[in-house]
């Protein structure tokens, strides 16, 4: 990763002060590397105290040779063995439940090797915590399990979904964590777990060095991704064209579309940063070596 310059790092610095813990990219940086807070929000959202996370995994990528593969915010395992998928989403659309059954079934795969049997699966939690109520029926948690339809018995197939309101604003432990999910200045936030942790990532100078080194790499960790992306589409089309000259021609389209798809990304990135246009386009212009003009008709087409 090259180095953040001085003017890249005082962006990084100003757009950080408005981040709250709804924001994809603060979440993360607020999970990496720090349990307490982990740990802290699965014990509010399920009424837990005496959960115990013994393991814990930020942007955990899941990958499907022949299929979808998907990057998830946090990945945990606790003391029972039972594994948690914690997704912040401030966007409805990326919270559609389908995608809550996906990211289920890949923790399923993750979990079971190879000839053993299905009793081994552990317990799943795909938990989405949403800027709005996405069901709009006023409640503060919607938890779905697999039941039968006739008689309302659960399936016991060991996988529930949950969706927490981050609109809710009840005074009791959800409510409080969601209102901290929601605030920007850590002084204001109920819990010490998270309070700590946002000052010293907001307001302390290695803090705010190592979150603005954090956003450099997730920006290019999506790049790279997309690039990975857009070369084995163009080696399945290569292949459909024909074996030799297909392959190259497909993975050349494969490149460019990888290009497009980490532009994109880098555009998303600043935008959560809370970047103008005028900014965005002068990074999309640095770091693909594009005019401005160019530049510009990638960001305005966003």
């Amino acid at each position: 990763m090259a180095k953040i310059s001085q003017q890249q790092y005082e962006e990084y610095r100003s757009a950080l002060k408005r981040m709250r813990m709804l924001d994809d990219t603060l979440m993360k940086c607020v999970f990496k590397d720090y349990k307490p807070a982990v740990e802290l929000v699965l014990r509010i959202i399920l009424q837990r105290d005496d959960l115990e996370v013994i393991d814990f995994t930020v942007s955990k990528e899941y990958k499907n040779l022949k299929g979808h593969s998907v990057c998830l915010d946090v990945i945990a395992v606790d003391k029972a063995g039972k594994h948690y998928n914690i997704e912040v989403q401030r966007d409805d659309r990326g919270a559609e439940p389908r995608r809550a059954r996906f990211n289920s079934s890949m923790m399923d795969i993750e979990m079971l090797d190879k000839g053993e049997d299905y009793s081994k699966l552990r317990d799943s939690y795909v938990i989405f915590i949403t800027e709005n109520d996405v069901f709009k029926e006023g409640e503060a948690l919607y938890i779905f399990d697999r039941i039968n339809i006739k008689n309302g018995k659960p399936l016991g197939d060991g996988s529930r979904i949950i969706y927490v309101n981050g609109a809710y604003e009840g005074d009791d432990p959800l409510g409080w964590l969601m209102s901290d999910f929601r605030e920007t200045d850590p002084e204001k936030m109920h819990y010490k777990v998270l309070a700590e942790r946002v000052n010293y990532l907001k307001n302390d100078t290695k803090g705010e060095e190592e979150m603005c080194k954090i956003v450099e790499e997730i920006a290019e960790k999506r790049f790279q991704k997309g690039i990975q992306k857009g070369i084995q589409k163009g080696i399945q089309k290569g292949i459909q064209e024909g074996i030799q000259k297909g392959i190259q021609k497909g993975i050349q389209e494969g490149i460019q579309k990888g290009r497009l798809e980490g532009i994109q990304a880098l555009i998303e990135v600043c935008r959560e940063l809370g970047q103008t246009d005028e900014q965005i386009i002068e990074k999309v212009s640095s770091k693909y070596h594009l005019s401005k003009v160019e530049a510009a008709k990638y960001v305005y087409a966003e």
